[in-house]
């Protein structure tokens, strides 16, 4: 196998398990290594690939979210108790999920929590601040409070119902 042919697959590789293959988020890295001539061969190698996936059935990305939350951690320098508060948990927790898988240690990381860590880290990357409370841990203690008012009579209409 020849140099071209191992990139190509690394690059199915990296859009398969991580949903992109990062060729456009080189030139933004604050220390490139790669010269615009190199950043064009992969462009032109990740053209081949999308040429020569026509007519083929499309290929469903692996949903192994502890690895795209590392990819995320690593390619933004996120230290673990940075990533522990944009996630809303424990710098355990986050141990956990970037180990490997087998790792006794190893815990599985939802949809919902990587979503939500997303969604809290774009927050983060864009204002540089951890916005408090709309992670989902707040999302669903929110919709436990609504269920909550919605169950217990209010001390108004206690007393009202109360005879003298």
């Amino acid at each position: 196998m020849g140099y071209r042919e191992l990139l190509k697959n690394y690059i199915r590789f990296l859009e398969l398990h991580a949903g992109d293959n990062f060729i456009e988020s080189v030139p933004d890295a604050p220390e490139t290594v790669l010269t615009e001539r190199d950043l064009g061969e992969l462009r032109a190698i990740a053209a081949e690939i999308f040429r020569e996936a026509r007519g083929e059935p499309p290929r469903t990305p692996v949903a192994n979210y502890n690895y795209r939350f590392r990819l995320l951690l690593n390619h933004y320098g996120i230290a673990i108790r940075t990533a522990a508060a944009i996630a809303e948990t424990s710098e355990e927790t986050v141990r956990c999920w970037r180990t490997q898988p087998r790792s006794r240690r190893y815990r599985a990381m939802s949809q919902e929590a990587f979503e939500s860590f997303e969604e809290r880290l774009a927050d983060f990357l864009e204002t540089g601040q951890l916005t408090e409370g709309t992670g989902h841990k707040a999302r669903t203690a929110a919709g436990r409070n609504r269920q909550a008012e919605s169950s217990v009579p209010s001390r108004r209409g206690a007393a009202a119902n109360r005879t003298s």
